[in-house]
Order: structure tokens, then sequence, then C-alpha cells
């Protein structure tokens, strides 16, 4: 039966791994044990016994999936569920034997989430004018003799960032212009990431076209794969604000793969390439090879991004 949420949420917290959808799928049986998430409608119930069965989950994005379970919900077809699916050991080459850990009402856990979204939006932007405030009255020196540095307060740094993006695609209104500006430094902020290094994501991938859309499907500013973003919470990765969030979070993620728990200081360049191949190629393709893996396409965009980036930082 579906749980209160307040239980999920506790359960989902303890469990729930960080890797992408496509990222397990792709290497099933190096994740047995491990739980990921799915949300989806349910389509129907296979019953195996007295209790147990399996529950059949139809989602939009990633398919429908065939959950085992000791104790089928009694809500009819049609209801919406989140689901916490454990990988079975039955997984040897794809994702055939999952296992039900909870379930809850997916209305319940959507009012949470856009609760919550909120709240951490509205904590981001008062750390950061907190922050800025903090540091706008006081200089640093440069390597130029007799030569400071102005700190700038956030309504002048994401000025900055709002002028350098319409630089980048000339379509772009200020309005839009703002809000991507806003969401590169905010999560960027929240996420530890550098915001030049999302620019330079950014430009690689779409040159800042909010409507990009590749040949294989990748969506949006930072070219989400529609399994990625579902991975990630994106529920429109067409939306700047969502894109950048799922981008940014991907980006931190495939850093903590590739660096471990290092610091943004700690980082070495080698560090940053592989987390910008795991980003292009997948972290499964950087563990195979043991490095950048050997496709031009990856390769490319390797050098891409991290010139881009050197030339944003002022870097040679």
């Amino acid at each position: 039966e579906p749980v209160a949420l307040n239980s999920y949420l506790s359960l989902r917290k303890k469990l729930l791994t960080k890797l992408p959808y496509e990222t397990i799928k792709a290497d099933a049986s190096s994740y047995i044990g491990k739980v990921f998430e799915v949300r989806g409608r349910v389509a129907g119930f296979s019953k195996n016994d007295e209790k147990g069965g399996c529950l059949i989950l139809s989602t939009d994005k990633q398919g429908s999936f065939l959950i085992n379970t000791e104790s089928l919900p009694s809500d009819s077809t049609g209801t919406d569920l989140a689901c916490l699916v454990r990988v079975g050991e039955g997984c040897k080459h794809s994702l055939s034997d999952l296992r039900l850990v909870a379930c809850t009402y997916d209305v319940d856990f959507k009012r949470y989430e856009e609760s919550k979204r909120k709240t951490e939006e509205a904590k981001i932007v008062k750390a950061e004018t907190q922050r800025a405030k903090s540091a706008s009255g006081k200089a640093q020196e440069t390597k130029k003799e007799d030569a400071k540095q102005k700190l700038l307060t956030s309504e002048q740094l994401v000025e900055v960032y709002k002028k350098a993006i319409k630089g980048f695609n000339k379509k772009l209104s200020d309005s839009q212009a703002d809000t991507i500006a806003k969401s590169v430094l905010g999560f960027s902020y929240k996420y530890k990431v550098d915001p030049r290094l999302v620019c330079a994501v950014i430009l690689a991938e779409s040159h800042f076209k909010i409507t990009a859309t590749s040949p294989c499907g990748a969506q949006g500013l930072g070219q989400l794969m529609p399994s990625t973003a579902a991975g990630l919470g994106v529920d429109n990765a067409y939306d700047p604000v969502d894109n950048i969030y799922g981008s940014v979070r991907y980006i931190r993620g495939m850093l903590d793969r590739m660096a471990g728990s290092k610091m943004w200081n700690e980082l070495t360049w080698n560090d940053l390439a592989l987390a910008l191949a795991a980003y292009n190629a997948g972290p499964g393709a950087v563990k195979k090879h043991g490095g950048v893996p050997p496709y031009k396409e990856t390769q490319n965009y390797v050098r891409r991004v991290v010139s881009i980036y050197k030339q944003l930082c002022g870097v040679k």
C-alpha cells in the first residue's frame, strides 16, 4: 500500500542512489541492490500468489516497468505513484528484476517538490544577496601594480552575466537573459560549481538557445537527454530554470564521480576533462575506457568546453 509522504521521503533520503536512471540501465549488473525512483501511472497488476505479484507502472519518458511487490496496492489503475525500486539479483543484462521498496501518491510528492523548490530558490537569493553585501565594501589586490579589483554586488553580477549571455545569443529577450543569468548564478552557488564552467557547457551544448534539440533528442540549454532530465527531477527541459537546475546538478554529479570529494580549488584540469567527458558520453563510457573515451565527438567536446572555460576565466 502507498505509505505516507513523510515515511516515503525518509526512506528516499536514506536509500536513493544519486545516479541517473540511464546510467543504471546501461550497466544494470553493476548496480544490483541499488535503489532508484520511478514515477508513473499504474497500468495494471499481475498477481502471483495470495498477496504478492507485479505492479505495471507506465511512464511518459522511460517506458513501462514491471515491479515485483509482496503486497499489491489496492488502488485502481490510473493512479499516479512515486516508487522506490531496488535492482534485483536477476538484473544481469537489463532491469528485468525490480523489487518495490515503497511507494506514495505522486500528487502529494509533486506538491512537496514545488514547495521545496520555492523555498530553496528563496534561500539561494537570500544567501547570494547577503554574501554580495558582505563583500561589497572590500577590495582585492590584483596582479597589476597599484590596481584593485572592485567587488560586485549580486545585482551587478547578474547584469554582467546577462550582458554576456545576450552577446552569446542576441535573439534572447532581456527577460530571458535575466532568467538564465540568475539561474546560472543561483544554482552554481547552491551546488558549488563555477558559473563560468556552466556557461562554457551551455555555450558548447546549445549556444544559449532555449529550444535547442539535438538529432539524438537532447533538449534545451544544457542538452539533457529525456531520461537524464527525468532522473534529475526536471519536468520540462525546455524551461530555462528547470534545464539549468538539472544541468548544474548533473555537472556536479559528474565532478563528484570523477574526482571524489575534492573541493573546487583542489580539482585538476584532468578531473574537469573526465567530468566533461562523462557529461557528454556518460560515466559508463569513461569508466570503460579508463579516461576520456576515444570518441572523436567526446574528445572535441572536452577540448571545446575547456577552451571556452579558460577564455571566460582569462586563462591562457
